[in-house]
């Protein structure tokens, strides 16, 4: 209904010896002052705030590091850290599927992103358990996530243990088919 006042109104502006194009020039020139004023005033608040030392930077260290996965259904487990979120890993659907990363050296792993596929099955994904360590016999828990995954979702896990690792493994426990579009791991910077 709104729509329809304010487009009556215009067309009856526009008829009365063109003020509302003059009225309407106004308005857009205020508009972006306004928009040009507060983006300066924005910038100038951020590089007043004090910088925090304690936080540390992140980094991702997964890309295009050697990974593997328990079987392989015409996908390979390296598209998983490609950066290429139009492809995706997928193993054969089995009894606990899973896919590892091999990030080459210990880091101190602070969040894991998944990215679930785009195009379908996003459900698949679930009852996933995400482990890290710096050795095959020395893995720890780092997230759960119950499910089930929507098709293209975005998920962000947090490690909250203070432990350094090597290797970060995806777990599903159950029969399923493991199918990643991208994982993405992210260290504290040294």
């Amino acid at each position: 209904m709104m729509i329809v006042t304010t487009l009556f109104l215009i067309s009856y502006l526009s008829i009365i010896d063109g003020q509302y194009l003059q009225m309407l020039q106004t308005v857009q020139s205020t508009i972006n002052h306004n928009t040009a004023t507060l983006s300066i005033m924005l910038q100038e608040i951020l590089r007043r705030l004090p910088k925090d030392q304690n936080i540390a930077a992140l980094r991702e260290v997964a890309f295009g590091k050697r990974t593997k996965q328990s079987s392989d259904d015409y996908r390979w487990p390296s598209v998983a850290v490609d950066g290429n979120l139009n492809s995706f890993s997928r193993t054969q659907v089995e009894h606990s599927p899973y896919w590892e990363v091999d990030l080459g050296r210990d880091y101190l792993i602070k969040r894991i992103d998944i990215f679930n596929r785009k195009d379908c099955c996003g459900d698949r994904l679930h009852d996933l358990y995400i482990t890290t360590g710096p050795a095959h016999n020395q893995m720890y828990p780092c997230a759960y996530y119950k499910g089930p995954g929507r098709t293209g979702e975005h998920l962000v896990f947090k490690c909250h243990h203070s432990k350094y690792a090597r290797y970060v493994k995806l777990v599903i426990k159950g029969k399923e088919s493991l199918t990643l579009a991208e994982v993405k791991v992210y260290a504290q910077d040294d």
